[in-house]
């Protein structure tokens, strides 16, 4: 009852926002630790994509995405790796005797809500000094076009 409380919350202000001339407020709260990521893809862009379940119904409704900054083969221990990258996180994948490693940028480039989990994006924040959430993120887009101004071109031929 709580999460569904939560969730309700969550999209009525989502819903409620002012469209993109009056500008949106930051509505990020969170940098949810890494330990709590639900999965990660890694993207022929070059960027890795880490999902998270904030309302914990096993849906990804949170999204980070961070720049690989180095991608190698290595058959070395993978304790070993976190320390020679400073607190950036490390990511692989394993292939029996070597593993191809991903070091990622510490904070995300990018922060999106999936609102209703459908697994389309509605709601994205850029950091373009990647230092975290902390209230210098900026409205990015829509991709679902949920929160999207309409065109001041556009008619409605109702």
């Amino acid at each position: 009852m709580k999460r569904l409380i939560t969730k309700a919350i969550l999209v009525a202000i989502l819903v409620l926002l002012p469209s993109l001339g009056m500008g949106f407020p930051n509505l990020l709260l969170v940098d949810p630790p890494l330990k709590n990521k639900l999965g990660w893809d890694l993207k022929s862009n070059g960027l890795l994509y880490i999902s998270f379940d904030l309302d914990q119904n096993g849906q990804a409704d949170y999204h980070t995405v961070h720049f690989v900054i180095k991608a190698y083969l290595a058959s070395e221990p993978l304790k070993q790796l976190p320390g020679y990258y400073k607190g950036s996180p490390v990511f692989y994948v394993n292939y029996g005797p070597a593993n191809q490693i991903y070091v990622i940028s510490k904070k995300a480039l990018f922060y999106a809500f999936d609102v209703n989990e459908d697994g389309t994006w509605d709601l994205m924040y850029k950091d373009l000094n990647e230092d975290g959430v902390n209230g210098n993120e900026t409205y990015y887009d829509s991709p679902s076009n949920m929160f999207s101004a309409p065109s001041p071109h556009s008619e409605n031929f109702n």
